[in-house]
């Protein structure tokens, strides 16, 4: 019970900002960045804001942010949705042909969590939604990617933790992006947090890694495509009888072998049981999931070394690998900063860097390679543990060398435009009205869940009122552009 209220605390510690420089998006919520994807001009980053600096619980708000950046970081557009009063988590992303996928989940009021995914044109314009009803019950829902993906499809995977009694129950599914429709869905049938799933070419078995609950152990489990359990594996730290704990990073490797990531006590020297550290361990394992070579670093022994849920084991465009970790001053107290390794493709240590924490807190959340042999690397730093302090997110490149350099320069940051739309639901007018000052809405336009526009009307000043007499019963989204260029948007019913 203790280590997964501790995993739900790790990964609800989420947040939404922009610089190395302290730099803090918005200042009354927590706002968190939690995806890091690169396209043909740039890189776009998912998050969301949140009504809370900490909170996993049913009923807080949640609302997606995008923010999309050139290749050289600077900021290029932000489209921050509005929800009426519910969840709604953007939690990753997928570029394809040409469109945004955001994936994430949204909680109605009075209803059970559902994922969702929008599609966006690469100028943020909304194209289409659709919600999916599959998933049951709600307390926190994490929600990933995979790397086996074709022209048309690819697998995610998550878990949801039931909230009164904190059982884990694992999903998997393959998303068809042509349809937008989920073509396979299924739930894993053991208590068992997934992390990771490796998907085989003619997709009829699927490798997962994660935490099995009721035994504390982290497993390497293998399912037919009827969700038959093929082969159950305890993943241990090569010479001691200690499992590899922490969240678990698998990734194919070579024609029979895949790389392991997770953390665990290392003896040191090893096999010797009088002194131990705290390390990331690297393992090689074949076909059988058997260990074949191992690689470790750490801080000091002083540590606890935490991994990442997504891309904390990244391979870059030359077969050379990064993985990175939070340092913990111990199990609860994410304060060390980061320990960011680059290895070749024989597991040779060709630079270990440190990111000191400058904050209470400090987090690893993703990284992502760049073309000249670098990194990015996404985190959270947060002022206090008390929640009173808010979350920033923060994102740094390190060059091929090892070299730290921020991809951002900003000289003013990026605005949150707040607005007012009222009455919500309406039924024959709503009103609108910017809540930033010094700027006017330019333009607006009425879409419908398709994507269809309805009504196109220009403004010039910084509130309006639209007659929605004419509109059908339903659910719309009004979008728009200020005199500075910020583009807004919020959904409303019309009843």
């Amino acid at each position: 019970m203790k280590k997964i209220l501790f995993l739900l605390v790790l990964i609800a510690n989420i947040a939404v900002a922009q610089t190395y420089n302290n730099y803090n998006f918005n200042t009354q919520y927590s706002d968190q960045l939690v995806n890091l994807m690169e396209y043909e001009t740039g890189y776009l980053l998912t998050g969301y804001i949140t009504d809370s600096a900490r909170s996993v619980t049913p009923d807080f708000y949640g609302a997606p942010v995008l923010i999309k950046l050139s290749k050289s970081g600077n900021p290029i557009d932000t489209l921050i949705t509005t929800t009426f009063g519910y969840t709604e988590l953007a939690q990753t992303s997928v570029y394809r042909n040409g469109y945004f996928y955001i994936f994430g989940t949204t909680n109605p009021q009075n209803d059970s969590i559902q994922l969702v995914v929008t599609k966006y044109d690469t100028s943020f314009n909304f194209i289409e939604k659709k919600v999916h009803p599959q998933l049951e019950g709600f307390y926190y829902i994490n929600l990933q990617k995979t790397n086996r993906e074709t022209d048309s499809s690819m697998f995610f995977f998550g878990y949801y933790i039931e909230q009164t009694t904190y059982f884990a129950k694992s999903f998997i599914y393959n998303y068809n992006f042509i349809t937008m429709e989920i073509d396979k869905f299924g739930y894993i049938p053991l208590d068992f947090l997934i992390y990771n799933l490796i998907v085989n070419d003619r997709k009829d078995k699927y490798i997962l890694t994660g935490f099995d609950s009721p035994s504390f152990q982290t497993k390497i489990l293998t399912y037919d495509s009827s969700f038959n359990l093929l082969s159950n594996d305890t993943l241990f730290i090569s010479g001691t009888n200690a499992t590899l704990q922490s969240i678990i990073n698998l990734k194919k490797y070579r024609d029979s072998l895949y790389l392991c990531l997770g953390s665990g006590d290392i003896f040191y020297p090893i096999n010797n049981p009088t002194h131990f550290i705290n390390a990331m361990v690297l393992q090689t394992l074949d076909s059988n999931f058997q260990i074949q070579d191992f690689r470790f670093w750490y801080y000091d022994s002083l540590t606890y070394i935490d991994m990442s849920g997504e891309n904390a084991l990244i391979e870059n465009t030359n077969s050379d690998f990064f993985i990175g970790s939070t340092v913990n001053q111990n199990l609860y107290f994410p304060s060390n900063g980061l320990l960011i390794v680059k290895i070749d493709s024989n597991l040779n240590t060709l630079w270990k860097k440190h990111l000191a924490c400058t904050a209470a807190t400090m987090r690893l959340m993703n990284m992502l390679p760049t073309d000249d042999g670098g990194v990015l690397i996404l985190y959270t730093e947060q002022a206090s543990l008390t929640g009173a302090q808010l979350q920033n997110s923060k994102l740094v490149k390190i060059g091929s060398n090892g070299e730290v350099t921020s991809i951002f320069e900003f000289t003013i940051p990026i605005p949150k435009i707040t607005i007012e739309l009222f009455p919500n639901p309406a039924s024959t007018y709503i009103e609108l009205k910017l809540k930033t000052q010094n700027q006017n809405i330019i333009s607006l336009r009425i879409i419908d869940i398709n994507g269809k526009e309805i009504l196109q009307k220009q403004v010039n000043s910084p509130k309006t009122k639209l007659d929605i007499s004419i509109l059908s019963d339903g659910v719309y989204i009004m979008e728009g552009v200020t005199s500075k260029g910020n583009r807004i948007s919020a959904k409303f019913v019309k009843e």
